[in-house]
C-alpha cells in the first residue's frame, strides 16, 4: 500500500497556490484596533452622557445657585450668576414641579431680595456694580412683577449708577412686554409712577428706554405720559413715545413718524468726519428708527383718516422704490399695502 504522505507528495503544485498570500497571524497592533478603539468609542458615549446628565442636574437645583449668589467669595458667585443665567435663558425649562422658571415666585423673591441687600450696600466696586446689574437683568426674566417691582424701582433711584439703572428700565420693557403678548397687559400704578419720573431724567439714554416702557403697560397715566412725551427734544424719545401710543390703538403720534420717515436714507446720512464708529451708529440708529415706524404704521393703517393716508403715501412710496436696505422697502411696501386695503373699505 502506497504510503499517504508519499502519494500526497506526488501532487504536482497548482500555479493558483502560488497566487495565495502567505497566512500571518494576527499582529498586536491589529487586536488593539479591532478592540481597544471601539471600546474607547463606547466609553466616550458614556462619558458624554454622563457629562449632560450632571449638567441637567446643576441646572435644575437652582435652590443652590441662589444660595450661592450670597456667597462672599467670588468665584463662587460667578459660577452661580452663570448657572442661574443659563437656567433662566431658556423659555421652556421647567422646574421639578412642571412649571416655568420664570413663573417661579421663589426664585423672583430670592432675586429680589438679593438685589435689594446688594443696593443697600452703595458698592461702587467694580464687582459690586457688575452683581448689582446682573441681578437687575436677571429680573427681567421674571414674571412675577408684584414680587419683583420693589427691588427694580429701587434700582432706578437716582443716586444708583447710570447702567444699573437703565438695565431695571429694560428689565421692566422684558417682564411687560411678554404680559403684553400673553394678552394680559400690566397695569402697576406704583412701577408706572416710577418709569414716568424717569422719563424726565436729563439723560436721554434714560428717557426714551423709560418712555419705551412705558408703552407696553395699560395705564391711563402712562399713555399721558407718553403723548408729553411727543414733545421731547429728544428723537428716540419722541419716536419711543409715538410707538407706545401706537400700541394702544392712538394715532396721536402722527407728526412723529411723518417727521421720521422724511429723514434722508441710510446712504445719504452724513458720516462723521473725526469717527466712521459714530456714523455708522447714526445709521443703525435711524434703521430702527424707519423700521419701526413703518410697522407702527402698517398696524394703525385702520385708524388713519384719509388726510393722514394721503400725507403718508408719497412717503412710503419713496422710501419703497429708492430706499437702499431691502428690509425698508419691503416693510414700506407692506405699509402702502396696509394704508390702500383700508381706504378700499372707507
Amino acid at each position: 500500500m502506497t504510503d499517504f504522505n508519499q502519494e500526497s507528495s506526488s501532487i504536482p503544485d497548482s500555479p493558483l497556490m502560488d497566487d495565495l498570500p502567505p497566512v500571518q497571524p494576527p499582529s498586536a497592533g491589529f487586536i488593539v484596533q479591532l478592540f481597544l478603539f471601539p471600546a474607547l468609542i463606547v466609553m466616550g458615549v458614556i462619558a458624554i452622557w454622563w457629562m449632560f446628565g450632571l449638567i441637567a442636574r446643576e441646572e435644575q437645583d437652582w435652590h443652590k445657585l441662589l444660595q450661592d449668589l450670597q456667597s462672599q467669595n467670588l468665584h463662587i458667585r460667578n459660577r452661580a450668576m452663570y448657572g442661574l443665567a443659563q437656567v433662566l435663558d431658556q423659555d421652556s425649562r421647567r422646574d421639578d414641579q412642571g412649571h416655568q422658571l420664570r413663573a417661579n415666585r421663589e426664585i423672583a423673591q430670592g432675586l429680589a431680595d438679593q438685589l435689594m441687600i446688594e443696593l443697600r450696600k452703595n458698592s461702587t466696586s467694580k464687582e459690586g456694580v457688575a452683581i448689582q446689574e446682573y441681578l437687575t437683568r436677571a429680573l427681567g426674566m421674571m414674571d412675577s412683577l408684584d414680587v419683583t417691582a420693589p427691588a427694580l424701582q429701587m434700582a432706578m433711584e437716582p443716586q444708583r449708577d447710570v447702567d444699573i439703572r437703565k438695565s431695571a428700565v429694560v428689565s421692566l420693557s422684558f417682564v411687560a412686554g411678554r404680559a403684553m403678548e400673553r394678552g394680559q397687559p400690566l397695569n402697576a400704578p406704583e412701577t408706572v409712577d416710577a418709569l414716568i419720573q424717569m422719563s424726565g431724567d436729563p439723560l436721554p439714554v434714560l428717557q426714551h428706554s423709560a418712555a419705551f416702557a412705558l408703552g407696553l403697560f395699560s395705564s391711563p397715566e402712562a399713555n399721558h405720559q407718553l403723548e408729553v412725551l411727543l414733545g421731547s427734544g429728544d428723537q428716540m424719545t419722541r419716536v419711543n413715545a409715538a410707538i407706545g401710543l401706537a400700541r394702544h390703538g392712538s394715532t396721536a403720534g402722527f407728526s412723529v413718524f411723518i417727521d421720521s420717515l422724511k429723514v434722508p436714507a441710510v446712504s445719504e446720512t452724513p458720516k462723521s468726519e473725526t469717527s466712521s464708529e459714530s456714523g455708522s451708529t447714526i445709521d443703525s440708529e435711524q434703521f430702527m428708527v424707519v423700521k419701526n415706524v413703518l410697522k407702527a404704521v402698517s398696524e394703525l393703517a385702520s385708524k388713519f383718516n384719509g388726510s393722514q393716508r394721503q400725507e403718508l403715501t408719497p412717503l412710503l412710496n419713496e422710501l419703497s422704490d429708492h430706499h437702499p436696505e431691502i428690509r425698508i422697502r419691503v416693510d414700506a411696501a407692506a405699509a402702502l399695502n396696509a394704508l390702500k386695503a383700508n381706504s378700499d373699505k372707507s
